[in-house]
């Protein structure tokens, strides 16, 4: 079972240095577990693809921990950091640019134009900058449709029923009579096992 700790300590102390972290008097064990979560989250970034038991494996192995606590780093990371498993279209897209950009330095000086054309159109394409900007859509302008109730049939193109207000009284006249009910007597029946 995982120890309970403050999140919004290890959130402040994330980007401390752990020099400064000992000044401030902060245990060994949460340094040494912020230690483990940079470490991780790092990993994390040069290998996004990595699954949480490979996470796991490398938490594990490089830092002599028990399973469930590096299970407990991992959800930190996550909790903390983000879960880059769960990246937006942004990530990507930022992602992508950034490769794509580091690729186009390369044809550059490799004097391969031909590339170069090639990954700036990718890059128009990535980035959608050959379509119009979507519409955005002004909600506050919607007017909700108002309806007004009423009891006519024929509005929803139902035959109306002559005189059925009339037929309503009848049935309730005519069922309500009988309604008389009384309490007849009774005996429990009893499970004989």
């Amino acid at each position: 079972m995982s120890v309970p700790i403050d999140i919004d300590d290890y959130q402040r102390y994330l980007p401390v240095d752990n020099n400064q972290l000992k000044d401030m008097h902060v245990p060994d064990h949460v340094i040494q577990r912020l230690t483990r979560i940079r470490g991780l989250y790092s990993f994390w970034l040069q290998f996004p693809n990595k699954t949480v038991n490979e996470l796991v494996i490398q938490d594990i192995g490089y830092n002599q921990i028990g399973k469930s606590e590096a299970y407990d780093d991992i959800h930190l990371v996550q909790v903390l950091l983000g879960n880059l498993q769960q990246s937006t279209k942004d990530f990507w897209r930022w992602k992508i640019n950034a490769e794509i950009e580091q690729d186009m330095k390369k044809a550059r000086t490799d004097g391969d134009w031909k590339s170069v054309a090639s990954m700036q159109k990718n890059l128009i394409k990535n980035n959608r900058t050959d379509q119009p900007d979507d519409i955005q859509l002004q909600y506050d302008r919607i007017i909700p449709q108002q309806f007004e109730p009423c009891d006519d049939p024929t509005v929803i193109g139902i035959k109306p029923i002559p005189n059925l207000r009339q037929h309503i009284k009848e049935l309730n006249a005519k069922y309500k009579k009988g309604s008389n009910v009384e309490d007849a007597d009774f005996e429990e029946v009893k499970d004989d096992e």
